[in-house]
């Protein structure tokens, strides 16, 4: 085992990201994804690997390694596959039992209509031997579940065929669409001849999202949505609409596998590049911002209340860090009361001399609201005798809210600021991780 290699593991963040073992020649052996780059990689370094496992064959020539952070785990994904198709790693092959690379493909298929002819392309992963000359090609995948994870995430959101001909003309001819397209995971051409327009425009915006394209497909979902608002068509409007919702898994930081390789530091970058706006944005900050926290409350009338707290570690989200809270002393409605109790909580655990494994203080506290919540958390710190920076951030304008000798301070940031970016990502999973622990406690009391 190569202590210096062990010692290395233990300095690697908990985020997603790709690994690339390389050998004493320098050369690329293996490449591998990880939604946890610091467990994934330390996981191959245990004293106690079979001598006889491909994993020990692999670790025995490991002579170096370095990895790229990645601001998901589906960029994770697409960056280990460029990866591979560009090094061709020799583990990689012998680690899935020397079979070939998965592929996804999109086959334009010409399918009858009674009298007419159409073409209805369907996706579908294949291996190399299978493809034909005429499909548009993505990959290889280095293993099935990786290219069928992707295509299980597509599908949720843009609905596609992969049947083949015989299964699509048995259900055009009963007239009714498969399963898929009883759960809305296939549009079903093969009932629905008169939305193949649309159905072949979906197809178009996967090929663009597997193609590094997302982002002028989301500007293009805006654009239809305010169009169609403008001109009262509210119930297409909304369709764009929850199709940028259900974009958003995707969407939100995606960033192209070539992104990452033109530059391995690119999420360092962004961070760093956050941090600096944030402390432009708002003045009275003082650097470094080592630890952001972001607060959230969650509830139904008051009933099942949670707060969460979300954490962000020099500009990046770090999941590791996250902490829930069960409201105690309120069961009505006060949005406000909650937030305090959970701020007291929270500060109790740095603040109190009984308390073992104290939580760092926070250089900067964001809470999702306006001038109220912001009111509230600097009474609880005030309290405290803490004097820590606080900002809002409201819904509307997404403008940014805080006190500066004494007064109401309203900024309205660029789109593309990286530290609006920061307190929107911030705000969003504070929102989401509160939201999931509600849910969680709402399904037992209902299951009881």
């Amino acid at each position: 085992m190569n202590n210096a290699l062990v010692e290395k593991t233990k300095e690697l963040p908990h985020r997603p990201g790709v690994y690339i073992y390389k050998n004493s020649d320098d050369e690329v052996i293996y490449v591998g994804k990880a939604k946890d780059l610091k467990n994934r990689v330390g996981s191959y370094f245990m004293e106690n690997l079979d001598p006889s496992s491909k994993t020990f064959a692999l670790v025995s020539k490991i002579d170096s390694f370095s990895i790229i952070e990645v601001t998901s785990e589906f960029e994770a994904l697409l960056l280990e596959t460029s990866l591979i198709k560009k090094y061709r790693p020799k583990y990689n092959i012998i680690m899935k039992d020397d079979k070939s690379y998965l592929y996804i493909v999109i086959r334009n298929e010409k399918v009858s209509y009674e009298n007419d002819v159409a073409v209805v392309p369907k996706i579908a992963t294949e291996r190399e031997s299978n493809i034909q000359k005429k499909d548009k090609v993505y990959g290889p995948y280095p293993d099935s579940s990786t290219a069928k994870y992707i295509l299980r995430t597509l599908r949720k959101i843009i609905p596609f065929r992969d049947c083949n001909i015989t299964k699509f003309n048995r259900y055009k001819y009963l007239g009714r669409p498969c399963l898929y397209g009883h759960m809305g995971l296939c549009s079903a051409p093969c009932i629905h001849k008169d939305y193949l327009a649309e159905y072949k425009k979906g197809i178009n915006r996967i090929r663009k999202i597997l193609s590094g394209e997302s982002r002028k497909l989301v500007q293009n979902f805006k654009k239809e949505m305010d169009k169609n608002a403008k001109l009262f068509n509210f119930e297409e409007a909304a369709r764009y609409r929850d199709l940028l919702n259900r974009f958003a898994y995707i969407t939100q930081g995606f960033k192209t596998a070539q992104t990452y390789l033109e530059n391995p530091y690119f999420t360092e970058d962004i961070a760093n590049k956050a941090l600096d706006d944030l402390s432009v944005l708002i003045p009275n900050l003082k650097p470094p911002l080592s630890r952001i926290e972001c607060y959230d409350i969650s509830n139904i009338s008051g009933k099942d209340a949670v707060g969460s707290m979300v954490v962000a570690t020099k500009g990046k989200i770090d999941k590791s860090q996250y902490r829930r809270f069960r409201i105690k002393f309120k069961d009505t409605p006060d949005d406000f009361g909650m937030l305090s109790e959970v701020l007291k909580r929270r500060l109790n655990r740095s603040l109190n001399e009984s308390v073992k494994n104290k939580w760092t203080l926070p250089d900067l506290i964001i809470l999702d609201g306006g001038k109220g919540q912001v009111s509230a958390g600097l009474e609880i710190l005030k309290e405290a005798n803490l004097n820590l920076p606080v900002v809002g951030i409201a819904k509307k304008f997404e403008t940014v809210v805080y006190i500066k000798d004494g007064k109401f301070q309203e900024v309205i940031p660029g789109k593309e600021s990286e530290g609006l970016k920061l307190i929107q990502r911030l705000r969003d999973e504070a929102h989401r991780f509160a939201q999931s622990y509600h849910h969680k406690l709402r399904l037992k009391i209902i299951s009881r």
